[in-house]
């Protein structure tokens, strides 16, 4: 298991990494970074994390200002003495806030979140994927099937799903991730922090950067753009 820290005070990065310790044994700590600048950078190149642990008032700024420049590869716990940022930590991969001070405990109430979010993972693909989604409008409730979505979309704490026409609709989902974890992986890929693509909706895909591509799907005129994290990744995943 990998996991990164981001928090700049010495003594509670130590105190988080014996915790971490104590409750996976095998856990590996790859980094422990303690500034926004040493994230982006970290971040900037391909990461295999299976979890990240982040304060969020860090000596050189909120650490939301390089989460909302990088793509995070696995969830987040946050750790912060603030009680004020609990919304923008679960529109930046959060699945867990933690207010410093906190025991082992409540820690490890906190890792279990995580471990039950991918044991749902796992019992889904044990059974079934999640096949429709109930969309209200105007007082009224409609079906929408897994196959007429061409994509989903993260804004502004919203999960939108993008059909054949181009239309966006509003989900009761409000977690990328989570909502991830109950798609087909073999149908459904997350090309960056913010948006998943249906294989089948593909039309093309072009370079747009050196560790970018620009995908186009049918019904939007718009390109989507892969992360450079998620690049290599993506084709491995276009090839399977």
């Amino acid at each position: 298991m990998k996991i990164a820290i981001i928090e700049d005070e010495p003594l509670a990065a130590e105190k988080l990494a014996g915790y971490i310790q104590r409750q996976w044994p095998e856990a590996k700590i790859i980094a422990t970074l303690s500034s926004v600048d040493a994230v982006i950078e970290f971040f900037n190149q391909p990461q295999n994390l299976d979890l990240l642990f982040s304060d969020i008032e860090l000596s050189d700024g909120q650490v939301f200002s390089a989460l909302e420049q990088i793509d995070v590869p696995c969830p987040v716990i946050f750790t912060t003495s603030y009680n004020d940022y609990w919304m923008n930590a679960f529109q930046n991969q959060g699945i867990e806030y933690l207010l410093k001070p906190f025991s082992f405990k409540r820690f490890s109430q906190a890792v279990t979140n995580y471990q039950a979010l991918f044991e749902q993972r796992s019992k889904i693909e044990a059974t079934s994927f999640k096949q429709r989604f109930i969309i209200k409008q105007q007082g009224t409730s409609e079906m929408l099937n897994i196959a007429e979505i061409h994509c989903f979309r993260a804004a502004n704490g919203t999960i939108l799903a993008g059909d054949k026409q181009g239309q966006y609709h509003i989900l009761s989902d409000n977690n990328l991730s989570q909502l991830e974890a109950q798609l087909d992986p073999k149908v459904f890929f997350r090309i960056n922090r913010a948006d998943i693509i249906n294989i089948n909706s593909l039309i093309k895909f072009e370079t747009y950067t050196k560790e970018t591509l620009a995908l186009y799907i049918k019904g939007y005129s718009e390109a989507l753009v892969t992360s450079k994290t998620r690049t290599a990744n993506f084709r491995k995943w276009l090839e399977a």
